[in-house]
């Protein structure tokens, strides 16, 4: 929605909705719609330039030079140009891939006026580079990275404190038509939308999209201390939080903080296993609660320090902190090198299952460097480099090339960092290296970034993880053993389909023997195991499995969607036997967490997928209509069942039954009606909310399920007047209340002033309060004078002392209550309820027989929260019946 400067210098007109005329532009400025980032280039070093020369001789303070670079006309010019930059574009990223460190910087500029100045002259330091005065601008740049006070200053509160008002119109015109420039919670990410709607606002209808931009580095000594891929980013922060593997700690700790400590960062860490049984919500959650600690704002980027799981699960905590928190991933390992490093598939395991919780939140920076990989088990390298094997299968064929080439060599001198000699040969393998790391990045963030919410499952770089991640845990596996297991079965079922040769079956096949990976697993053997596996992937996948293999040719991918149970019971026997032809019979080396010296996972997997396996099988026994249902389930289940008709009027008892409950219903079932039950109005929250500020007795309340039934019975009946015997704080005359119709009205009586002082100040607060009418005093006496007005009600609801509901009732059928109204007695059951020796017991049971054995009326009690009985004059019929 908001077009570059580059554009908008076509026409006047644009420009003068866009820029503030009284910020003009330099009118030869050398931009135009076909800008490329060699003009940029010239222009930003002439500007630059323009300005050391203008200051470098006067004796000016550091603060002083900074006034004059901010108000200079063509910086100012420049900084105004670059934030209207549309840096999220794709024509942006096409005019400058021939200089992808300008691209980097100019991301990053235009949100120059709240970028720390340590962090703007870094961005700058790209462009100035080889000029004239690039000495003196490195010299500048290095003392305001290096003045704490200004390091981490952002220009406008350097424009505030100098009182240089140049930049303010800018900033009032900006903020209307581009904020995220001027007020950015996250540079690294951009929202827009549109919403369209019915005059009426009836039907509202919205398209919404959010863009984000990422860097991704391969570097060699990243923690050498002249290196300034790090410090750059934090510097002018001041300090880091970093999430760092707890094995990484141990071989890196001491040179991380060597290095934060020569950058004068303060370095602050949170270490945390990074094994696959950490691979949890628990640890997520610990990892939220060390961001809450260390007080990380929304735009400060975390740095996260490790292989493929420290990878998934501080990326997932990023993900959800503040919902949506900023991270740098610096990958030491294969797996984080070039998959769960620079993917925005954060996640965690669950239910026995990888990967079932998760956001798609991308790093900011991902940073590879090989040169981590010597701290590494061989074991550990060799399964990263399954995620290598799988991109060169299905996305690039000159990388399938290439690792044919490296071979086992790979793991020897991991990935060229140990094991070499200055021989040409090996100097052409580091190379090699190099180029290995890099295409399996390029192939990996190709396919993944294009489909960064995967709201579609043409995704190459899932083959080898469709059949694989029911039964990686559960086996114990290394995830590259298990992605290769799946890789070498994707391949032979992608020729069985004609879709690849027999020699390229075999090209995989070996490559992946070569590298020591696992061509087979014996839990392979469990169909059962693998087609759950399946049918999880396809709920997953959105009904789809869409299983990514090989198609015409390696290097290129086709998606294979149906695979039925005996099919897969078949292919798997049939690849089997091929496996059994390759060296260890294809079997891998170090094929297990506990191989390398990690916590075997599979003891708590593997009871989840025995729990699935039951379940599954309890499923196809089900019954399938609902009278098998009733004969194999519910004969059970009530076994135990005892007549629930009555045939005669029960005899009566001199006391209540023994009841050794203080409750109805086992816990749960009163919290399931609710969460199942209307929420309550405001009128009604706020009685509760009062209700506890004053402290009043809150289980008095009728609570929800009451309030609800109560408001329903009144607008059901059609009752337009309603008696209330017992306000308390008025929960039941307000539910009432928003029964009756406009015209209606609720008479509420309360003994107690004070409660009733509460409930009258509820019912002033409330949209109801027109209709009620709160008498204070004796309930009986206050009954006997309705009962002399002449005045009938059609609901009369009894919840007041229970030692007077005898009393209550005969008034009630005296000629309070209409000829078509009905009672309804809270708190009926409370005669099992209440304790043995309460006099209330007592009452209660004599109350419910006098009603019992009353043949003016017909009642019933319901269970509903302590019980209520709804009663009513039996209607006056023909004689004989009733």
């Amino acid at each position: 929605y908001f077009f570059s400067v580059f554009k908008v210098f076509k026409s006047t007109n644009t420009m003068s909705a866009l820029i503030p005329q009284n910020i003009p532009l330099t009118a030869d400025l050398p931009f135009g719609l076909d800008v490329t980032s060699d003009v940029m280039l010239k222009h930003v070093q002439e500007v630059l330039t323009a300005f050391a020369v203008s200051v470098k001789d006067k004796a000016l303070s550091l603060e002083d030079i900074l006034v004059s670079f901010f108000t200079n006309k063509g910086v100012k010019d420049l900084m105004v140009a670059v934030s209207t930059l549309a840096v999220f574009s794709h024509e942006i990223h096409t005019q400058f891939k021939e200089h992808l460190h300008l691209l980097t910087a100019t991301k990053q500029l235009k949100y120059f006026y709240n970028l720390p100045l340590g962090r703007l002259f870094c961005c700058l330091e790209d462009f100035w580079e080889g000029t004239a005065e690039a000495e003196w601008l490195l010299n500048l740049k290095t003392r305001v990275c290096t003045t704490a006070a200004l390091a981490g200053t952002k220009p406008h509160q350097f424009f505030k404190e100098k009182k240089i008002d140049d930049y303010k119109d800018f900033a009032e015109h900006v903020e209307k038509v581009d904020p995220h420039a001027i007020y950015p919670t996250n540079i690294y990410r951009q929202c827009d939308g549109c919403t369209v709607s019915t005059e009426d606002c009836g039907t509202i209808e919205s398209v919404m999209s959010t863009t984000l931009t990422t860097t991704i580095k391969t570097r060699k000594k990243v923690l050498d201390l002249a290196d300034d891929t790090l410090s750059s980013i934090y510097r002018p922060l001041g300090r880091v939080v970093a999430i760092i593997d707890d094995k990484v700690e141990g071989f890196y700790g001491e040179d991380l903080i060597k290095y934060f400590a020569h950058h004068n960062i303060k370095y602050q860490k949170v270490v945390a296993r990074g094994n696959e049984v950490d691979k949890s919500l628990e640890k997520v959650c610990e990892m939220l609660h060390e961001l809450k600690k260390n007080g990380v704002s929304r735009n400060e980027p975390v740095l996260i320090i490790g292989g493929g799981v420290i990878a998934d699960i501080a990326g997932f905590a990023c993900g959800l902190y503040h919902r949506s928190t900023p991270y740098v991933m610096l990958c030491t390992s294969i797996v984080s090198g070039i998959d769960a490093g620079p993917s925005p598939r954060t996640c965690c395991d669950g239910f026995g299952y990888k990967n079932l919780y998760g956001a798609y939140h991308a790093p900011v920076l991902t940073i590879t460097d090989r040169y981590f990989f010597t701290s590494l088990h061989e074991g550990w390298l060799r399964h990263g480099l399954a995620e290598i094997i799988k991109m060169a299968t299905t996305k690039d064929y000159e990388l399938f090339c290439l690792m044919q080439k490296a071979g086992p060599k790979l793991i020897r001198t991991k990935f060229g960092t140990v094991n070499l000699t200055d021989s040409p040969e090996d100097e052409e393998f580091d190379k090699l290296c190099d180029l290995v790391i890099g295409r399996a990045l390029d192939s990996y963030v190709k396919s993944e970034y294009g489909n960064l919410w995967e709201t579609h499952q043409c995704r190459p770089h899932a083959y080898g993880h469709t059949w694989s991640p029911g039964y990686e845990l559960a086996s114990g596996m290394l995830h590259g053993h298990a992605v290769a297991t799946g890789m070498g079965f994707g391949a032979y079922l992608s020729f069985v389909e004609g879709w690849i040769s027999e020699d390229e079956m075999k090209q995989v096949l070996t490559l992946i023997s070569d590298m020591e990976l696992s061509l087979w697993h014996d839990i392979m053997d469990e169909v059962d195991v693998v087609w759950s596996s399946q049918c999880k992937m396809v709920e997953k996948r959105g009904g789809h499995l869409c299983a990514p293999l090989p198609k015409g040719g390696l290097g290129k991918c086709g998606y294979l969607n149906d695979m039925p149970y005996d099919r897969l019971k078949q292919r798997l026997s049939e690849y089997k036997a091929i496996c059994q032809s390759y060296p260890r019979q294809g079997y891998g080396l170090d094929v297990h967490c506990r191989d390398v010296g990690l916590e075997d996972p599979s003891v708590t997997a593997m009871h989840h997928m025995q729990n699935d396996l039951a379940a599954q099988a309890a499923e196809e026994t089900k019954p399938t209509s609902y009278n098998e249902w009733i004969q194999q389930v519910q004969s059970t289940r009530n076994s135990d069942w005892k007549m629930n008709v009555a045939f005669s009027k029960a005899e009566d008892t001199k006391t209540p039954p023994a009841f050794e409950h203080n409750h109805l219903f086992h816990n749960g079932v009163e919290e399931y009606a609710m969460s199942m039950t209307s929420v309550p109005s405001q009128n009604v929250q706020t009685v509760a909310q009062a209700t506890m500020e004053n402290k009043m007795f809150a289980p008095c309340m009728v609570g929800t399920l009451e309030a609800q039934m109560l408001r329903m019975q009144v607008a059901v009946s059609r009752a337009t007047r309603c008696l209330d015997v017992g306000t308390f704080t008025g929960m039941s005359a307000i539910a009432m209340a928003e029964g009756v119709p406009a015209n209606g009205k609720v008479v509420t009586l309360e003994f107690d002033e004070k409660i009733a002082d509460v409930a009258q100040k509820c019912f002033n607060e409330s949209s109801v309060g027109d209709k009620i009418e709160l008498i204070k005093g004796c309930a009986v006496e206050s009954m006997q004078n309705l009962l002399s007005q002449g005045q009938k009600f059609d609901i009369i609801f009894l919840d007041a002392d229970k030692d007077n509901y005898s009393k209550y009732y005969d008034l009630a059928l005296s000629g309070l209550l209409s000829d078509d109204g009905f009672i309804l007695a809270d708190n009926s059951l409370c005669a099992l309820l209440y304790d043995a020796d309460d006099n209330r017991r007592q009452a209660l049971h004599d109350f419910n027989q006098k009603v019992k054995n009353d043949s003016r009326v017909e009642q019933v009690m319901l269970s509903v929260r302590e019980g209520i009985t709804m009663i009513r004059p039996v209607p006056v019929r023909a004689a004989g019946t009733r």
